[in-house]
């Protein structure tokens, strides 16, 4: 009888501990969630509009990025609240994913996969617009990258 109640009291014990592990998880990555969400959202608006080539460019690179996918609908809201931002002010929206992109500015590897999911999405369309090109330049600066050295 002991045994049992051990038995259970592991069994739910473990879910509360896997269910901590994937919280945890989230705070780790959610920087990078929000920086590559409106990285690529920033692009994708940076010449005035947004096309339907740089939209199924911005869900594939998220949903299939290993440290994004726990996120579920999060990574969706997320995009409606920045893509809500662009349109109401792209100023204002830009500054505040500039800010989210400077959060993964200290790990290296963050910061890479912003500017490569950013630049993906810019050449989405077959061409790299001038506008794109100014918005790449200016996070590789912020994020002491050479745009060069990935383009």
């Amino acid at each position: 009888m002991i045994q049992k109640g051990m038995h259970m009291f592991g069994k739910i014990f473990g879910k509360k501990v896997n269910a901590a592990r994937a919280e945890v998880k989230k705070l780790e990555n959610r920087d990078l969630m929000e920086a590559m969400v409106g990285g690529t959202l920033l692009i994708a608006f940076a010449d005035g509009g947004c096309e339907e080539s740089e939209l199924q460019k911005i869900d594939q690179l998220l949903s299939s990025h290993k440290s994004l996918q726990h996120f579920g609908s999060e990574v969706s809201s997320t995009m409606m609240a920045f893509t809500d931002r662009l349109k109401a002010g792209y100023r204002v929206g830009r500054m505040e994913i500039l800010r989210e992109i400077q959060d993964v500015k200290g790990d290296q590897r963050e910061k890479e996969d912003v500017l490569l999911a950013m630049l993906t999405v810019a050449e989405a369309d077959g061409e790299i617009e001038p506008e794109e090109e100014n918005e790449l330049n200016a996070v590789a600066q912020a994020l002491r990258l050479r745009l060069s050295d990935y383009a």
